[in-house]
């Protein structure tokens, strides 16, 4: 990847395409929605200047929301690894989103309900989805190497979105203030931006959109 190009920029220029692609197109609409919604909040922490791990309440503010892109992203980067199984692994995230709005549909309290779709209880039946780490594990970048190693930044961040990195917890704990990590968002969302634009290549390239 280049580094002097600003991928997020370039991102920006393709958001009219995203835009432009219906929700009826299976994993294709869903990459398209993940994409403008990473450029949202993304955008809006970089816009925000709330990159720089400035201060702890930055850093959480920054990895909270950087974590729901990460899931995205991941997902996003099985699904698209391999063309002849996208479909198969798009379904594995259909069931996933079945699984996870049964529950939400079985909340009793939920207001408005009878104005919302109903939910098949057999749902609950389905399959579990993969955790993160395992779709990464059946993931490979250019140089055919399993993409595990970005793991981590899923557990930092995780960490830090359950509340768990306040100093309160840390004194409790080992009896002194500690340092916790700080994810580098800017090259990440970069390179999240970067992949992006390169689903979108391959897709054009395959005549999708």
């Amino acid at each position: 990847m280049d580094n002097s190009v600003d991928h997020f920029e370039l991102l920006k220029q393709q958001l009219p395409t995203l835009e432009a692609i219906p929700s009826d197109r299976g994993e294709i609409s869903y990459f398209a929605q993940e994409a403008l919604r990473f450029y949202s909040i993304a955008g809006t922490l970089r816009e925000n200047d709330m990159l720089k791990n400035a201060s702890a309440a930055e850093r959480q503010i920054s990895h909270i929301l950087g974590r729901s892109l990460l899931e995205g992203f991941f997902w996003l980067i099985y699904i698209f690894d391999d063309s002849s199984k996208r479909a198969a692994r798009f379904e594995e995230k259909i069931n996933a989103f079945k699984r996870e709005y049964g529950k939400f549909w079985n909340e009793p309290l939920i207001p408005d309900k009878a104005s919302l779709e109903t939910a098949d209880p057999s749902w609950a039946a389905l399959p579990r989805p993969k955790d993160v780490n395992s779709m990464l594990a059946q993931a490979t970048n250019d140089h055919g190497d399993k993409l595990s190693y970005l793991y981590f930044t899923y557990r930092v961040a995780s960490f830090d979105t359950h509340g768990n990195s306040m100093d309160a917890l840390f004194q409790a704990v080992f009896g002194k203030p500690c340092n916790f990590a700080a994810l580098d968002f800017v090259f990440g969302f970069d390179l999240i931006a970067n992949h992006y634009l390169v689903i979108m290549a391959q897709l054009h390239d395959a005549g999708e959109i």
